[in-house]
């Protein structure tokens, strides 16, 4: 039951690499995203993305208000920019934030996977980039429109 539940996690992970923007096939991989951004982004960006986790006020640097990204790049969500920076793995130095504030979440990602999927044929980087795709989509469904109240 275990290697069929990742299996179809897996199988889900690849087809979010591969997907469009948020559509109707993709629903689940937005439920997956939100669920991901629950359980390791809402402690500092809030449940709402806004930025006003409860972590806020322990942090060397506020969060970013992530329903503001389309906005802050002319109306486009930057989906690769995106992925790029929850993932981690390929910033060198400062990165993008001035530092490395939040955690390197494809390595995390990796980590878990290589325990979870231990003893099948599923490599852990297809857990890892469906996990972050995930969270994209997730994040674009949160992105404020022209003359939205924020």
């Amino acid at each position: 039951m275990r290697d069929a539940i990742l299996a179809s996690g897996c199988a889900v992970g690849l087809g979010l690499l591969l997907a469009s923007p948020v559509s109707a096939q993709s629903r689940t991989g937005v439920e997956m995203g939100r669920n991901e951004f629950i359980s390791h982004c809402a402690t500092c960006h809030g449940i709402e993305g806004r930025g006003d986790g409860p972590m806020r006020p322990f942090l060397a640097r506020p969060p970013s208000n992530l329903t503001t990204l389309a906005l802050r790049n002319g109306g486009v969500y930057p989906r690769l920019a995106v992925s790029e920076i929850i993932d981690g793995r390929g910033i060198e130095g400062a990165g993008p934030h001035g530092t490395r504030d939040m955690p390197i979440w494809g390595q995390v990602y990796r980590d878990e996977s290589q325990q979870q999927l231990r003893g099948t044929p599923f490599p852990p980087e297809w857990s890892v980039r469906g996990r972050i795709m995930a969270l994209v989509e997730y994040l674009e469904t949160l992105q404020q429109k022209k003359g939205d109240a924020s």
